[in-house]
């Protein structure tokens, strides 16, 4: 359920976080359903901490973002992708949040990454909750 005032929320520079987990994905779609019809920017980023000196950063970002990008073509939305090398999600956040004047991060209820899972709630979406100074929003 959603409260608005108004007939749709006005949300003019959203931040997806993404990690190829099904959350995320719903979180993708949720921001589609959201911003129908509207205008404004959005913006999905996946953040890769640690890297394997092998891997391809091109396949990698492709993998990770060619659903999405498809998503939002089909809603008639656009959407500009990042990769994030070498920093944790929850600082990426806090920081581009605070940088770019982003007013909504929407991010699955918990992610790819499973070890770090609190019990209720994985630990980026409540550190972000709990750090980010705009409206935060959960998809399950």
């Amino acid at each position: 359920m959603y409260i608005f005032r108004g007939d749709k929320p006005i949300f003019n520079k959203i931040l997806i976080g993404i990690d190829e987990s099904e959350e995320s994905l719903r979180a993708a779609k949720r921001v589609i359903e959201i911003q129908k019809d509207s205008e404004g920017e959005i913006v999905a980023f996946h953040s890769i901490l640690h890297r394997n000196s092998n891997s391809n950063l091109a396949d990698h970002r492709k993998n990770v973002f060619d659903e999405i990008e498809k998503l939002f073509e089909e809603g008639n939305l656009s959407i500009e992708t990042r990769l994030i090398l070498d920093q944790n999600p929850e600082d990426y956040i806090q920081n581009i949040v605070e940088k770019e004047n982003f007013n909504l991060v929407v991010l699955g209820y918990s992610g790819k990454h499973g070890i770090i899972k609190r019990r209720l709630l994985g630990s980026i979406p409540t550190e972000v909750m709990n750090n980010v100074l705009c409206d935060v929003l959960i998809v399950k």
